[in-house]
């Protein structure tokens, strides 16, 4: 498993973006292949953390490739405060 994880600081709450990401933002990475898991995770009021999980980094970087310059660019980056800090990493340890 791959995981992806951005710390996202923004010009408005958080909480403006749950219900764009949750209805078109995760169903857009659901239908990518090697796609496994989101998360949204509010740090501070305008600051978030994005975990997205994936079967391996191929899978990463096709999902990144299709939703980065797409909905990732419409409706997160305008309103990023500051840049996005971004890791990669191959997953060692999970438990479910």
């Amino acid at each position: 498993m791959y995981a992806v994880v951005n710390h996202l600081h923004f010009d408005r709450p958080v909480e403006a973006f749950r219900a764009a990401v949750r209805d078109e933002g995760v169903p857009l990475l659901a239908r990518q292949p090697g796609f496994r898991d989101f998360y949204l995770i509010q740090e501070a009021e305008d600051r978030g953390i994005v975990i997205i999980l994936w079967e391996d980094a191929a899978s990463a970087v096709a999902g990144a490739q299709s939703f980065g310059p797409t909905w990732f660019n419409e409706h997160v980056i305008p309103h990023l405060a500051s840049p996005q800090q971004r890791s990669t990493g191959e997953v060692l340890v999970s438990y479910r």
